[in-house]
């Protein structure tokens, strides 16, 4: 996960995810969910409630392993899911998937019941590079992608280590965070997030 430095030209910025690692043991869903809620809370901070975001998802490395181990836990994409939807603070414009296949398919059934209209409208599938360039200029990438100088990894490197040393000490506190289910007015919308985040991150079986 990582924010590209240059907005396009309306005015959004260009959040890109793609594996760092396509060895399916080594995955862990909840601990990447958490990596997210955390990294995400940076992103707005440095950018405020801007214009809005445009995902790019690159599909290489992925496979049916992953899948299977998402469907074993759907209760945890229905939270993302929810929170993407309904409480992120900067509006999503759009979703490209990139080196797309078949597994795509798959991957959407999985999602689509989850997901409102304006959602799938938003989501465009793109086998090879070419049809990217309908969206946005592919010099806004990182050179690995036909664009700029520097390539994905080290693009993520610099940004995370600039991030982690500007937020060591709140990252070391996003550990302990907790809801006080105390002050809670009325029930938990437990119809539409499921059990598991009453109370804390903890609580999304997440440690």
């Amino acid at each position: 996960m990582m924010a590209l430095p240059t907005l396009t030209p309306d005015n959004y910025r260009i959040v890109m995810y793609r594996l760092r690692d396509d060895d399916v043991n080594k995955f862990n869903y909840p601990a990447a969910l958490r990596t997210f809620f955390a990294v995400n809370d940076l992103y707005i901070s440095e950018d405020g409630l801007m214009d809005g975001y445009v995902v790019v998802f690159d599909m290489t490395g992925l496979n049916f392993g992953y899948l299977a181990k998402v469907s074993t836990q759907l209760s945890l994409v229905r939270n993302f899911m929810v929170y993407i939807q309904d409480c992120h603070p900067v509006r999503l414009k759009a979703i490209h998937v990139i080196n797309t296949y078949p597994l795509i398919d798959k991957i959407l059934s999985l999602m689509k019941p989850m997901m409102h209209g304006n959602l799938l409208e938003m989501i465009h599938l793109h086998p090879t590079l070419d049809t990217l360039t309908e969206y946005f200029p592919l010099s806004l990438l990182p050179a690995d992608y036909d664009g700029g100088k520097t390539e994905a990894v080290q693009v993520h490197q610099d940004h995370t280590r600039r991030l982690v040393n500007k937020y060591s000490s709140w990252l070391k506190d996003f550990e302990q965070f907790e809801a006080n289910e105390k002050k809670r007015v009325g029930k938990a919308r437990k119809d539409l997030v499921g059990a598991e985040l009453g109370g804390s991150f903890k609580t999304l079986s997440i440690d």
